[in-house]
C-alpha cells in the first residue's frame, strides 16, 4: 500500500465539532461499547430517537442510548446492572453530542 490511511478522512464528517471521548465502565457493554473504547463523537449532529448520545446529567458525563417515548425522555444503558435514566424537566441535563463510531481493541 503506497498511500498511507487517514482516519480522520473515515470517521469525522466535522473536525470543527467532532471529540474522541475514552469510554469508562460497563453501562453500555452491550451496544459493544466497552471500557476503554475511544468514542468519535459528533457534536454537530442534531441528536435522534435511539442515537448512542454523551448526555451530561447533574454535571456527569454518561453515555446511553436516547429514548424519546410520548411526552417523556429516557437516557436508556445497555446493561441490565445499570439503571436507565427519565429525564425530568427539573433536570439538569442536556445532550452533548452523538457517538458515530466505536473503535476498540481486537481480543487476542
Amino acid at each position: 500500500m503506497e498511500n498511507k490511511l487517514d482516519l480522520n478522512e473515515h470517521l469525522v464528517k466535522n473536525p470543527a465539532a467532532t471529540f474522541i471521548v475514552k469510554a469508562s465502565g460497563s453501562s453500555m457493554s452491550e451496544a459493544g461499547i466497552l471500557s476503554g473504547d475511544l468514542l468519535i463523537v459528533d457534536r454537530s449532529i442534531s441528536p435522534r430517537n435511539g442515537n448512542i448520545v454523551i448526555a451530561s446529567v447533574l454535571g456527569d458525563l454518561t453515555v446511553k442510548k436516547m429514548l424519546k417515548k410520548n411526552q417523556s425522555f429516557f437516557l436508556i444503558s445497555a446493561n441490565d446492572e445499570y439503571p436507565s435514566i427519565e429525564v425530568k424537566e427539573e433536570m439538569e441535563c442536556f445532550i452533548w453530542g452523538v457517538v458515530t463510531y466505536v473503535i476498540h481493541k481486537a481480543t487476542t
